[in-house]
């Protein structure tokens, strides 16, 4: 069974107001250490057979600003992972770009490594809105990148869009929408604006110097934004997530429908046979645990079977796919109703906002809207 690879590249030039990904200031000095940490991890992940399958069947590599990548370092760790693992022939290979750094000799090099799919974050066109996202570039730069990727004959690429900002009207968001469509790109990540802790909009809006849409208007803009999106042809398979017919990201279905993954760099999960764990978010540990004293730097993850059943129930039901019942009860050693509380799961097959047959349970469209407080009941 071929796995997935994640990789987590942990620089940033800037720090975006909304970011809780593990990130520190770019230093050209450490990331040369990291990609030397990188390649020993890549090795130690290589030599246990015991644990994994030697074929890949997608990569992405996350951040971070992945495009602050030195090239030459990025192709030496491209060339050592093809040394050691199989590429499947179908194979998906994601690097995430932030718009202002995309230069053709960029994606040049990406295509030569056999990376077919970037993504951009465009979260919006707007520069009020940019601004308050502390996002660094322009609407030109987006236009610029995804003219590039179809230059270098890209077949498939992704952009992820925000909604729900403070100050963002349904208007400013159909023309966002309105704009992203016009680039015709295979896939779009279309998520809402989540205020996490410790972060520079947490702290903004905690004084009161930003305000959250209500959830009211929050559901009326993801509802607006899912139909405009649908009457342009893209399906929606995951509550976030939008494509045209067979580009819809693989990498992150192995997330969704408990596929295994392994995660190199500092603060990168990994899930394999059943097994969680991390390793540490500290880019100078990671690279003294490698580079000094050979070793992952792994955290066991604590969770429980119940714990990891909850977990795949809440995945499940974010994918139009739904909860496969015969996948679950291969998985846990468990039936999916015996997880369910039984009133709940009732009352919604009855209202029509769950659907279930002897294969899957799944949200209905209307249903999906609702998709984390029908979770929340439905978890005993």
């Amino acid at each position: 069974m071929a796995f997935g690879l994640y990789v987590h590249f942990p620089f940033c030039k800037n720090r975006c107001s909304y970011c809780d990904f593990y990130k520190e200031l770019h230093s050209v000095e450490q990331e040369k250490d990291f990609y030397e940490a990188l390649k020993i991890e890549t090795e130690l992940v290589a030599r246990d057979q015991a644990v994994i399958d030697p074929e890949i069947s997608t990569v992405f590599i996350g951040g971070g600003t992945p495009t602050l990548s030195n090239i030459r370092r990025l192709t030496d760790w491209v060339e050592l992972l093809k040394k050691h693992f199989t590429f499947a022939g179908d194979l998906e290979f994601s690097i995430e770009n932030n718009p202002e750094f995309v230069t053709l000799e960029k994606l040049e090099a990406y295509r030569a490594l056999g990376i077919n799919r970037p993504v951009f974050g465009v979260q919006s066109f707007n520069e009020k809105l940019l601004k308050v996202l502390k996002r660094k570039h322009k609407p030109f730069s987006v236009y610029k990148s995804i003219y590039l990727t179809n230059v270098l004959g890209f077949e498939n690429f992704g952009v992820d869009l925000i909604f729900g900002l403070p100050g963002q009207t349904a208007r400013m968001l159909s023309a966002d929408i309105d704009q992203l469509i016009d680039l015709e790109p295979p896939h779009i990540s279309f998520y809402q604006l989540t205020v996490e802790p410790g972060t520079d909009l947490a702290r903004r809006v905690h004084s009161g110097r930003l305000k959250m849409p209500d959830q009211e208007l929050n559901l009326a803009l993801y509802k607006g934004g899912c139909a405009q999106l649908a009457e342009h042809g893209y399906r929606r398979y995951e509550v976030s997530s939008f494509a045209r017919e067979g580009f819809e990201c693989r990498h992150n279905l192995g997330y969704w429908e408990g596929g295994d993954y392994i995660g190199l760099g500092p603060s990168a999960h990994s899930f394999v046979r059943g097994r969680r764990s991390s390793n540490v978010a500290d880019v100078r540990e990671y690279i003294e645990s490698l580079t000094k004293k050979g070793k992952r730097p792994v955290v066991e993850d604590r969770s429980s079977l119940d714990d990891r059943m909850l977990e795949a129930i809440m995945l499940g039901l974010r994918t139009a796919r739904g909860i496969d019942r015969h996948q679950f009860a291969a998985r846990f050693g468990v039936a999916l109703e015996k997880k369910l509380d039984q009133t709940q799961y009732k009352i919604f097959l009855e209202s029509g906002h769950l659907l279930a047959d002897s294969d899957s349970v799944r949200l209905s469209d209307e249903g999906i809207y609702l998709a984390d407080e029908i979770t929340r009941r439905l978890i005993k």
